[in-house]
């Protein structure tokens, strides 16, 4: 077999154009180094002509020249795996305490982050006898009670890591709760933009239950000292976790400082750690433990859940919500900080969830709030006082800091209405609300901002 290469493309370019495709979907990049830098450029210059001439061939011709294991990651490449291979912007790999990769987690081109390779699907046995006959490696099997569900998380080869490739081995049953592992991301931004700095007010201070999903609460701040939190990991033990971002919601809703008053002092706090740390900067949360995470509060009784965590829409958080919501649980969620011009975020952008939006003191929305005819609240979230991870009291902005504010004048509401609903309890919130923009609802303050006396 020949293959007629461009003018200006020698052999040596060629095969370095095979290794750049193939090697990063197996864990080889590291062999690219300084030494072939300058041959890299060459190939940026003639990518398009490499890329036209060799794709139809790639196959036969890294069979030539990679070991046998990563001959099986290109048996089946077509324009669909090509495009596979160059979906992916970031890697981040997790390590456990020796440094062992757990498992990674990737930027698609679309933004979306998600587990590489990894899937989640609605367990059945046609989807089991799928998994199967497409050498899927099953990872998990999660049955959900509170949820209606059992999960059944799998990774994939890398021919079979596209979602309409994937779909037609399911039949159109099977594949209705076929998704991707997705991450999601929690919502405090910097220290704010306004120069006035907000000491919350408390809304209650009877003894009710609260939870709240996020990151893992440092229990050994001050301000957690007499208090009263249950809290559970839905990681496995060797995966390192955040504590900043949850200890600062959990401060808000139910620390007691000298330095600020916490939302809702005497109340008990469920806590659902989710969250994995790539570095101080990085981290995320996946499907899974998210679902999990529901499963757990419903299952404890807890009538109102914070989540001050944003991503994608899907079909398994979707009927999660759908399931906590029929059980009469009120969830809260803060709309991101994406911008007023981003995308909805979920799940607050569902219609069973309410979604808030953060404002300063003055009443000025955060500028970095997402906005959206979904937008049901607005409260207090620009330069809010709250407990930090280092042990110290300071400031804190995004939709996170507002969320737990709704949650609150939900959980204190529901105290004094016992027998109301949680749609009941959703009207008596926008009865209390200050309006704020145009008049009545709008896509900017919802309903308008809810704070305490």
């Amino acid at each position: 077999m020949t293959i007629k290469l461009a003018q200006n493309v020698t052999p040596r370019l060629l095969q370095l154009a095979l290794l750049t495709l193939v090697l990063p979907t197996i864990g080889y990049a590291q062999v690219i180094d300084n030494t072939i830098q300058p041959a890299l450029q060459d190939i940026q210059r003639t990518t398009q002509t490499v890329r036209d001439e060799v794709q139809n061939r790639v196959q036969q011709r890294v069979q030539d020249q990679v070991p046998e294991s990563a001959q099986r990651l290109t048996q089946d490449i077509n324009s669909t795996a090509v495009t596979v291979l160059t979906d992916v912007t970031e890697r981040l790999a997790v390590l456990d305490s020796n440094q062992q990769e757990l498992f990674t987690e990737v930027t698609l081109a679309n933004g979306n982050r998600v587990l590489e390779r990894e899937w989640l699907i609605a367990a059945s046995a046609e989807a089991e006898q799928a998994l199967q006959q497409i050498d899927a490696q099953v990872l998990a099997k999660q049955t959900l009670g509170a949820l209606d569900v059992t999960v059944l998380r799998f990774k994939v080869p890398a021919e079979l890591n596209d979602e309409a490739l994937l779909r037609s081995k399911f039949s159109k049953a099977a594949a209705a709760s076929l998704v991707r592992h997705f991450v999601y991301d929690a919502q405090s931004n910097d220290s704010g933009t306004s120069s006035v700095k907000f000491a919350q007010r408390q809304w209650c201070e009877t003894p009710l239950t609260i939870g709240m999903i996020d990151t893992a609460i440092d229990t050994s701040h001050p301000a957690f000292a007499q208090q009263a939190i249950v809290q559970k990991s839905f990681l496995q033990a060797d995966v390192a976790q955040p504590t900043a971002h949850g200890t600062a919601v959990a401060g808000l809703l139910i620390g007691t400082h000298e330095d600020y008053v916490s939302l809702v002092p005497n109340a008990k706090l469920y806590s659902a750690a989710i969250f994995h740390r790539h570095n101080a900067m990085q981290q995320g949360a996946a499907l899974l433990p998210l679902l999990e995470a529901m499963n757990w509060l419903t299952e404890q009784h807890v009538k109102v859940i914070n989540l001050s965590l944003t991503g994608p829409a899907n079909a398994l958080l979707e009927q999660a919500v759908k399931r906590v919501s029929e059980r009469n649980v009120l969830l809260v969620a803060a709309v991101g900080n994406n911008g007023p011009a981003a995308p909805a975020n979920y799940p607050a952008a569902y219609d069973d969830v309410i979604a808030v939006t953060a404002a300063d003191a003055q009443g000025q929305i955060y500028r970095w709030a997402n906005q959206g005819d979904y937008v049901e609240f607005t409260a207090r979230g620009v330069q809010v006082s709250t407990a930090r991870r280092d042990g110290d009291v300071g400031y804190e902005t995004g939709t996170s800091m507002a969320a737990p504010v709704v949650a609150a004048a939900a959980a204190c509401l529901w105290f004094e209405q016992s027998t109301a609903t949680a749609t009941e309890v959703r009207d008596l919130l926008q009865q209390r609300v200050v309006d704020l923009g145009g008049k009545g609802r709008d896509s900017v303050f919802g309903f308008g901002l809810l704070a305490p006396n």
